[in-house]
């Protein structure tokens, strides 16, 4: 079973764009294998530690729901790991607001502060 530790308070940024990282569920009492970014793991992981849940419990909920909604839909399944990062943006973005973006810097035409691609830009002394 996943577990969720308290010894992270912040998402680790410095992973960037890694490869996916498998990790095993129990979800309705069977194993599933999923396939995520390491970032999507990190931001489940705050999910849970502010919901007070376990991934595998957060995990099998989405799943419950994206079953719910395809059979209320005419659209076509969407994998488990592609609803697990819609998910998880959509929960960050309902807790964004004007003055959190303003505290990281945003709005200033960098839009990379603070994410795994901020880097320091290369100046040339002339």
């Amino acid at each position: 079973m996943s577990s969720v530790g308290d010894s992270k308070s912040r998402i680790d940024q410095s992973t960037g764009a890694a490869s996916l990282a498998s990790r095993t569920l129990k979800l309705s009492g069977r194993d599933v294998s999923i396939r995520l970014e390491p970032s999507y793991w990190e931001g489940l992981e705050e999910i849970c530690r502010r919901e007070v849940m376990t991934v595998d419990e957060l995990c099998d909920d989405v799943r419950d729901r994206m079953e719910q909604q395809a059979r209320h839909s005419s659209r076509s399944g969407v994998s488990l790991a592609n609803a697990l990062r819609v998910f998880v943006v959509g929960y960050f973005r309902q807790a964004a607001t004007e003055r959190g973006h303003a505290r990281a810097g945003h709005g200033q035409g960098r839009p990379f502060i603070a994410t795994p691609f901020d880097t320091v830009p290369a100046t040339s002394e002339t």
